[in-house]
């Protein structure tokens, strides 16, 4: 929504908002980018009441929000959201001192969408994915020549095993890289790389050894390039010129700072091969996919692999079917309870 020029602001409200702010930041389960977006949406709805105090909300309010937000250049997903976050900020709110007797607990319920609103909100779209034969081809045609080529190829090389989330993918250490009994895994340790909820997992690789291959090469490079144990599998790579004036590539001992860099890296090659370029993030659905066609244990053990601590995540968030392969599940079913109709006289 446009503001005017000047800043507009109430000062009541930006001290219980930074109250506010505190207080998820105590409860520990928002991080800083969370907590930003949270605050974006209580300035939206300031906004709205000409930054009046918030003891001013009731049930007029929060019909008259709603409908200027579905009247508004909204997704029902980014209004469901809003509401979301300032019904949680009006309940806590209407525990603290000054606003108990200001703010109808009742009136907060209000601020929701109908039924079929919330539907539509949670409603996703198909959640595209590449086949592992499309990334093997991807794979094989990324040059080698620079050290940047070895290492980019190597960073697609490890999703394609183990299905990362970018931000744990961007800060893998090499002492992660795991060896045990023949088996190569990554430890994801938050200790170590940037974890969603820092929850601690073994990352198995699928048995591709010419990926696998592909990433113990790039391993022993830093390894003869000095590189110990704690510093990043796949390291920034700066570019200068030396003294005869001459671009010169180079390896640091800093980890790859931006997400936006290896999600670069994934559209130049997939790109370069011939195919949409789709986010790095889907190669979970690929795992997945592929994980589907085999046993339930091989499919547990996937779900374990990825970091869902429910196998319905697995499904719900992953497990989704092609159209085709949707097709030929039923084309291959065996009904066995179908009778030909006796012949009646």
């Amino acid at each position: 929504m446009k503001e005017d020029k000047k800043i507009l602001y109430n000062a009541v409200n930006e001290r219980i908002k930074y109250k506010y702010r505190i207080h998820l930041k105590r409860l520990g389960r928002k991080d800083e980018k969370t907590i930003i977006e949270i605050m974006k949406h209580l300035r939206g709805f300031e906004a709205f009441i000409n930054f009046g105090g918030f003891s001013c909300y009731n049930e007029t309010i929060a019909d008259k929000y709603i409908n200027y937000l579905l009247r508004g250049d909204f997704s029902l997903s980014y209004i469901d959201n809003g509401l979301r976050v300032l019904k949680t900020f009006l309940q806590w709110l209407e525990r603290q001192r000054g606003y108990k007797s200001k703010i109808n607990y009742n009136h907060i319920d209000y601020l929701s969408l109908s039924n079929n609103q919330r539907k539509t909100a949670k409603a996703t779209e198909y959640k595209q994915s590449y086949q592992y034969e499309q990334i093997l081809k991807t794979i094989r045609q990324m040059p080698e020549k620079t050290i940047m080529d070895k290492r980019n190829k190597a960073i697609i090389s490890v999703q394609a095993l183990c299905g990362f989330r970018v931000s744990e993918l961007r800060t893998i250490k090499i002492k992660n890289l795991i060896q045990e009994e023949g088996v190569y895994f990554i430890h994801a340790n938050p200790k170590d790389m940037k974890i969603k909820y820092a929850k601690t997992r073994q990352a198995n690789f699928m048995p591709i050894p010419e990926l696998i291959n592909n990433i113990l090469n790039w391993k022993d490079y830093l390894i003869k390039q000095g590189f110990k144990p704690e510093q990043p599998l796949f390291p920034q790579i700066s570019n200068s010129f030396n003294q005869h004036n001459l671009l010169e590539t180079n390896l640091t001992a800093n980890e790859i700072k931006s997400n936006t860099t290896i999600r670069d890296v994934f559209r130049k090659a997939f790109e370069s091969a011939g195919f949409e370029y789709i986010r790095p993030h889907n190669f979970r659905h690929t795992i997945t996919r592929y994980a589907e066609k085999q046993t339930p244990e091989f499919f547990n053990a996937v779900r374990q692999s990825l970091g869902h601590n429910s196998i319905d995540t697995t499904f719900n968030s992953y497990g989704q079917l092609s159209s085709s392969e949707q097709t030929k599940r039923f084309a291959s079913a065996k009904i066995d309870f179908i009778q030909r109709p006796e012949n009646k006289l």
